[in-house]
């Protein structure tokens, strides 16, 4: 084969059966990457058995084969449906807007065990098409900067390859991607205070990062691969940059303030329907600031560094943290 450049690479992915998970399953969706790591990786054991002779080995084996690795892409309208479900642990309660025909609200929360969905990973290219079976995601961060475009970048463990003839990648070519004009970041004392509560001014930076925590399982049955890969704790931080201009958020974090928090994109341009944006949105209930750090670089604008941590929400676990995906898609 001729050799190619890293744009030859599809990526696809398909949401499987939560009832036979790692029975691998054709892409429904090409996601659009900005970078991609993902791949078999080998841990192998050297053969040291000494045979007579000062050379330390004579052979080797695999013992393990893991898919693993990374695909970063932007905030596409129509895939974010799929990294949340793999974030949340199950699929979304759909609903129609009222008075919008078209448009649909995905509200996803979280699968409280330690058995969430998984994907099958297509990944193909001019030398090889495969599936990854049993895609789990270990951690999810989606990141922002005023001059770039917002990214998502999903960690994953899974089954080993096998590799498959064909293996058809179909983009939808009219998705739309959220810019870095539409986002926002609220602060509120609780979650009922979101929606009026005044966009945070000065922001220069936003990552959000959804940890959780995988334990893949290799046992006598599963041979050199996983078996059943299971999620772990789950850990949810946002950490944001911003100009320094007062002492409102170190109070807030020396204070040992609890806070609701919102990082939402809204594309006003882009409609879900007729008449309505389309959006997505990251509700937390209760945030505690866990790090506070001003940067004064002598011939920098001073600006500060402060880190937040999802705390349980004790009144409705299952308000801890949610996200409303608001497209024109049906899945």
């Amino acid at each position: 084969m001729p050799t190619f450049s890293g744009r030859k690479v599809a990526v696809g992915i398909g949401l499987e059966d939560p009832n036979d998970k790692g029975k691998a399953v054709a892409p429904t969706y090409g996601a659009p990457h900005l970078d991609i790591s993902f791949k078999d990786s080998p841990t192998s054991k050297m053969n040291e058995s000494a045979l007579g002779t000062i050379i330390k080995n004579n052979g080797k084996t695999d013992v393990l084969v893991e898919g693993d690795g990374s695909i970063s892409t932007k905030l596409w309208a129509k895939g974010l449906y799929y990294w949340l479900a793999l974030v949340f642990g199950q699929k979304p309660t759909t609903t129609g807007v009222q008075g919008d025909t078209n448009a649909k609200e995905h509200l996803f929360t979280l699968r409280d065990d330690n058995n969430h969905i998984s994907a099958t990973m297509t990944i193909k290219e001019p030398n090889l098409s495969a599936q990854f079976a049993y895609a789990m995601a270990d951690s999810v961060t989606f990141t922002w900067t005023p001059d770039d475009f917002p990214k998502v970048e999903v960690v994953f463990k899974s089954h080993k390859s096998k590799e498959i003839s064909g293996g058809n990648v179909a983009y939808t070519i009219d998705d739309t991607e959220f810019l870095a004009k539409h986002a926002m970041f609220k602060i509120a004392d609780d979650l009922a205070g979101l929606d009026a509560a005044p966009e945070a001014k000065d922001i220069k930076s936003l990552t959000l990062t959804i940890t959780k925590n995988l334990q893949p399982q290799q046992t006598m049955d599963s041979k050199d691969t996983y078996g059943e890969i299971l999620n772990g704790e789950f850990e949810v931080s946002v950490s944001i940059e911003k100009l320094y201009r007062d002492k409102t958020y170190r109070a807030m974090s020396y204070n040992d303030e609890h806070k609701a928090l919102r990082v939402a994109f809204i594309d006003d341009k882009n409609k879900a329907g007729t008449k309505t944006d389309t959006s997505l949105t990251f509700d937390i209930a209760v945030a505690v600031f866990s790090g506070y750090e001003p940067s004064y670089g002598v011939s920098d604008i001073a600006t500060e560094k402060i880190d937040a941590v999802m705390l349980l929400n004790t009144a409705d676990f299952n308000k801890s943290i949610t996200a409303k995906l608001v497209n024109k898609y049906t899945y």
